[in-house]
């Protein structure tokens, strides 16, 4: 049974095997993508934390899709880049969400 609302919603419509896929699928792509914010122009940056936002929110990572949604505002805003604090606060939302998400991911496997 999927851990979260957002996460059931999804499996109503494509079914809980293809949401695991899309679960594993965030959890294994995370890190490449938490590396790529530490390089790269600043767009570039703009735009992964928006993609990332979207993907946080559809795994019903609240916590790690609201942080970055305040990053990406304030980017967006010309209030700056991101800083080496910022990448640690999202490492520890990931690891907070990605542990219900990986007792889902494995439970179908």
């Amino acid at each position: 049974m999927p851990p979260n609302r957002s996460l059931a919603e999804l499996a109503s419509v494509l079914g809980e095997d293809n949401v695991r896929t899309l679960v594993r699928t965030f959890l294994r792509d995370w890190p490449v993508a938490l590396r790529e914010l530490g390089g790269g122009t600043r767009p570039v940056r703009h735009r992964l934390v928006h993609s990332l936002k979207s993907n946080a929110r559809l795994m019903g990572a609240v916590g790690l899709s609201q942080r970055l949604a305040e990053l990406e505002d304030r980017m967006a805003d010309g209030g700056g880049d991101l800083a080496p604090v910022d990448l640690a606060g999202l490492d520890a939302d990931f690891e907070a969400a990605a542990r219900e998400l990986q007792a889902f991911a494995a439970s179908g496997a």
